[in-house]
């Protein structure tokens, strides 16, 4: 494992030679949603980096948490906002992607201190804050930790220089979403929010994989790569992960083909395995 100094630098640096797989919440089909163990067995399938979420409790301690309300994956219910520091350590979470039926495991919520320090130098990490104005917040957290060598920021920007007079701006890594472009504006509307973030990915659906590739083109020469979804729920035109495991080269093989350089699904140990990859060292 690189220095985690480098290790995000090292990791986008060679994107064409190895793309990233991202597993969605961690291994959520083995072990709890968005818990430390699933983010850990997810690295061991294959991933290189770790998709989570994170949002605030009463006292502004950040949780790893996708839904505003605890009810689907932990034993708790109410909003996630309205949790005290005090009950969250009595808070556990549900089996797999929880809902009606999942067992209650022993896995606690995690707060996203605790689910970073538990990741120091094992895997990349990308940060899906769930409210834009915790941001700032969540890269500060990532400086004071020493971490932001590891760690990948995201947030949808529509505009060119959006989130760029951010203290943490150039010192945290940043990647852009940019969805729901209209067709055949791609390259134009994608291309200037990429320079103007210095962005080593950016995050899109597309209408036209003809398009993506021009754009993979044009963002090469500032080292920017494509980050796209396969997940069932959120993907691109038929590119999702339950036609992928039936037809992989159909689906990661055509994405990749089209530049595409960060695949995030919830199949990581299939595409890993799609791409010849062995599981990464305990």
């Amino acid at each position: 494992m690189p220095d985690t100094k480098v290790y995000l630098r090292a990791a986008t640096a060679r994107l064409g030679e190895h793309p990233l797989i991202v597993a969605h919440r961690g291994d959520w089909r083995s072990l709890p949603e968005n818990s430390v163990a699933a983010m850990l067995s997810a690295r061991d399938a294959g991933a290189d980096m770790v998709e989570l979420d994170a949002q605030t409790i009463t006292d502004g301690t950040f949780v790893v948490m996708h839904d505003d309300t605890l009810d689907r994956t932990t034993g708790a219910t109410g909003a996630v906002a309205a949790l005290s520091r005090d009950a969250l350590a009595r808070v556990r979470l549900r089996a797999g992607a929880g809902g009606e039926g999942a067992g209650l495991t022993d896995h606690r919520l995690p707060t996203l201190a605790e689910m970073l320090e538990a990741l120091r130098g094992k895997v990349l990490v990308n940060i899906d804050t769930k409210h834009p104005g915790d941001l700032d917040a969540v890269a500060d957290l990532v400086l004071a930790m020493g971490l932001q060598d590891q760690v990948l920021l995201k947030m949808a920007v529509t505009r060119p220089g959006q989130f760029t007079d951010a203290p943490w701006h150039g010192r945290v890594a940043f990647m852009p979403l940019c969805m729901r472009v209209p067709r055949g504006r791609l390259v134009e509307t994608v291309l200037p929010i990429a320079q103007a973030a210095g962005a080593p990915l950016v995050e899109l659906d597309f209408h036209d994989l003809a398009e993506v590739a021009a754009l993979s083109a044009a963002l090469a020469p500032l080292g920017t790569g494509l980050w796209v979804n396969t997940l069932d729920p959120v993907h691109s035109l038929d590119f999702r992960d339950s036609r992928a495991v039936q037809d992989p080269a159909q689906v990661w093989g055509a994405l990749l083909d089209a530049g595409i350089r960060a695949i995030q699904t919830d199949q990581g140990a299939a595409l890993a395995g799609y791409l010849g990859r062995t599981t990464q060292p305990g």
